[in-house]
């Protein structure tokens, strides 16, 4: 099984049994469980988080839909899957649901709390983690080999601060590898537009990026192609945090020092 420590399971919950059951499936994929979330700034605090799943009871559908639409319709959240149940199979209710919030499963709980359902709630997300992890291993032996050329370029041309020029040519590395070292690529991109966008005084662009290359870096080894990704994570957070702590208003304050080239060895 994957490693969950540290990992988060949202649930929007209130019923007991419902509770109950998501309990149990948290404690079997050794999880925490998040009893719903704080209504401001939702994109950030899931991105953050990065959660192995959002897990919502239908009957409180009215009360968070804007924001599962937020967390479906946002490229640093619509990744994590959805996971929609309630106490019947009425398949409009159903389609209505899918509409609406873009959930990517939805099973009848009473057949959960009975224990007649399979995939299990846990398996359905366990089945999630078994393609992360088969990507990992591939990831892994990626990462032991040289990066190619365009990479070299594009790192290049990040660390003369020609970070437009770096998300260009990183995008081309991205489109042209298929195996999931493509990732390493756009989350190097997506950092480079965000400064880009620091240097632009846009702070809401630049704040936008940061958070969509998290689901990207984070999962990373801490060296990849020769690449010192540890340090290019800390590196990014710390220029993140300091641009946060400033503010939109005061982006002309911002410390261009902050923006750290990026360590590799060909």
């Amino acid at each position: 099984m994957t490693s969950t420590k540290g990992r988060k399971i949202i649930a929007f919950v209130k019923d007991v049994p419902l509770r109950q059951m998501v309990e149990k499936a948290v404690a079997e994929l050794e999880a925490e469980v998040v009893w719903g979330l704080d209504t401001t700034q939702v994109v950030k605090q899931v991105a953050e988080m990065r959660p192995l799943a959002i897990l919502l009871h239908l009957a409180l559908l009215d009360e968070v839909r804007r924001i599962i639409q937020t967390l479906k319709t946002s490229p640093a959240t619509r990744r994590i899957p959805v996971i929609a149940f309630d106490y019947h199979s009425d398949e409009e209710i159903i389609r209505q649901a899918a509409v609406t919030i873009y959930h990517d499963w939805y099973f009848n709980a009473q057949d959960a709390i009975a224990g007649n359902m399979r995939p299990t709630l846990a398996e359905m997300i366990q089945h999630n983690l078994d393609g992360v992890e088969r990507d990992s291993q591939k990831l892994f032996d990626q990462c032991a080999q040289p990066m190619p050329p365009v990479v070299k370029r594009g790192l290049e041309e990040f660390n003369a601060g020609e970070y437009y020029e770096c998300h260009e040519t990183l995008e081309t590395a991205w489109m042209e590898e298929s195996g999931p070292v493509r990732d390493v690529y756009r989350g190097i991109l997506q950092v480079a537009v965000a400064y880009y966008q620091i240097q632009r005084g846009n702070y809401n662009g630049a704040m936008k990026m940061f958070l969509r290359s998290l689901q990207w870096l984070e999962p990373l080894p801490d060296q990849c192609q020769g690449i010192d990704i540890a340090q290019f994570r800390a590196d990014a957070l710390h220029a993140r945090l300091v641009m946060e702590a400033l503010g939109p208003e005061h982006m002309k304050d911002f410390d261009r020092n902050l923006l750290k080239p990026i360590t590799y060895e060909v």
